[in-house]
């Protein structure tokens, strides 16, 4: 498994974005977050 790093103000944001409404029982970490990011990111990819 790879190591994903970060920097302050992109983890800052991401941290706000999971404590707003919902979005904590969506993304209950950070990991989860990046990993659902990069799953979107890839279908988008193969969708063009």
């Amino acid at each position: 498994m790879a190591v994903i790093k970060i920097d302050d103000k992109l983890l800052k944001e991401v941290k706000r974005f999971i404590r707003e409404d919902d979005n904590r029982f969506d993304y209950p970490t950070i990991k989860s977050f990046v990993d659902k990011a990069v799953y979107v990111y890839l279908k988008k990819r193969q969708e063009k």
